[in-house]
């Protein structure tokens, strides 16, 4: 019995052991640690706005009028004359330019700013004066020029088509309609000679003889238009647009034209650059005052033009 009671107790304690073990390895699997997962970053967030900026040259070659203090000067300069200005001129005393073009759009929407600063001497040859003024008195002959001015244009664009050519990969046209407005600054200085002249009691008399009429004005012009972009193929796209303004709100009328081609040619840090080459014209018709105190503006300017854009 003694023995016996002996093994008994042997095979007591084997089990307590073995569901010791058994316990202890179940909480041990319980608790060891749950397959990790790989951390996933978040994608990144795209800027839905791409920009364009342009600086551009624009050779303006000008037909109209000017009437200043009354006293109206006929403008005629053509693409020789312009080259003769570059050559004869001081510069930056008669003839400097700054142009420059921005974009953003975002999907269909566009919004887009242009800026022309222009300075310009003309001589005799290029500005003919009428012969008489408003009261009918002669003011002698023009012996010259001088303009300088300010076009600023702001306006928002909206795509309202769109299709592509399933011909040519890469290819696709798109109409927009834009509105916005365009504001002038300018100031002119009519230079006369003094010989049969009656009114000059408010011209400016200079060292050489001559009279000048200095006149100053500025206005905002509303404006509507269209635009249509056609790329050809990758790095190949055309623009040209059109608009109209005025309306008796600043000037009595205006309008604009432009066709320009595009290509890019480099693209770095992702920025593409493109090459602009174009034409652009650009007519108003603004008056104010009556009189001896009339100012007005009836011109025509284009050329062509050229320019770099970067794109982002």
């Amino acid at each position: 019995m003694r023995h016996f009671g002996k093994e008994w107790l042997v095979l007591l304690a084997s089990a307590i052991v073995a569901s010791h073990l058994a316990i202890s390895s179940a909480i041990a699997a319980d608790l060891a640690p749950m397959p990790t997962k790989a951390i996933v970053s978040p994608a990144p967030v795209l800027n839905p706005w791409t920009f364009s900026a342009t600086p551009y040259a624009w050779v303006t070659l000008m037909n109209g009028s000017t009437t200043v203090k009354g006293r109206t000067v006929d403008v005629d300069v053509g693409f020789s004359d312009l080259m003769d200005l570059v050559r004869q001129s001081e510069i930056p005393k008669d003839l400097m330019a700054f142009m420059g073009y921005f974009e953003a759009r975002n999907g269909r929407l566009a919004l887009f700013a242009d800026v022309v600063y222009m300075k310009i001497g003309l001589n005799a040859g290029m500005a003919r004066t009428v012969g008489t003024d408003d009261l009918g008195a002669t003011v002698g002959a023009s012996a010259g020029l001088k303009y300088q001015m300010v076009i600023a244009e702001m306006a928002a664009a909206y795509e309202v088509t769109h299709w592509g050519s399933s011909s040519v990969p890469g290819s696709g046209t798109a109409i927009d309609v834009f509105g916005g407005a365009r504001g002038w600054w300018q100031t002119s200085d009519a230079s006369l000679s003094a010989a049969g002249t009656v009114n000059i009691g408010d011209l400016t008399r200079n060292a050489d003889g001559t009279l000048t009429a200095s006149g100053t004005a500025s206005w905002v012009d509303p404006l509507v238009g269209l635009r249509l972009r056609h790329q050809f193929a990758p790095g190949w796209n055309f623009v040209a647009s059109g608009d109209v303004g005025g309306f008796g709100v600043g000037s009595k009328f205006s309008w604009q034209a432009l066709a320009a081609l595009n290509y890019d040619f480099y693209v770095h840090n992702g920025i593409t650059w493109s090459g602009m080459a174009g034409y652009r014209a650009l007519y108003v018709d603004y008056s104010k005052g009556s009189g001896l105190n009339q100012y007005e503006y009836n011109m025509t300017m284009h050329g062509p033009i050229i320019g770099l854009t970067a794109r982002f």
